[in-house]
C-alpha cells in the first residue's frame, strides 16, 4: 500500500521449504463499502482466514470494523500459504 497511510503494521514468517522469509502485514481501514481484501499472493487457505478472523472476533466479543479492511502482505512476489498468518491479520 505504498503511498497510502497504513493503520497497522506487523511481521509474520512465510516458509518456503526450510527457509523462513519475513512478511510485512499492513492493514488499512478505508471509507468505502464494507469489505475485507487480502493482497500479496495469498493461497486459498489464507483467503479463508477472513472467515476464521471474523469468527474469532465475534466469539471473543471484539467487534471487527464495518468499514473496508485491506490487508497487504509484502513482498507481493512471495507465495503465502496456510493459516499461520491469521494472528498477524487484524
Amino acid at each position: 500500500m505504498s503511498g497510502t497511510p497504513v493503520m497497522g503494521r506487523t511481521l509474520a514468517v512465510a516458509l518456503t521449504g526450510m527457509h523462513g522469509h519475513l512478511v510485512e502485514v499492513e492493514a488499512d481501514i478505508g471509507q468505502t463499502l464494507p469489505g475485507f481484501v487480502l493482497l500479496g499472493l495469498p493461497d486459498q487457505s489464507l483467503q479463508e482466514s477472513r472467515d476464521r478472523i471474523k469468527a474469532a472476533a465475534r466469539n471473543s466479543g471484539l467487534p471487527l470494523t464495518r468499514r473496508h479492511l485491506t490487508v497487504n502482505l509484502v513482498p507481493a512476489a512471495l507465495h503465502k500459504r496456510g493459516p499461520g498468518f491469521d494472528l498477524s491479520v487484524p
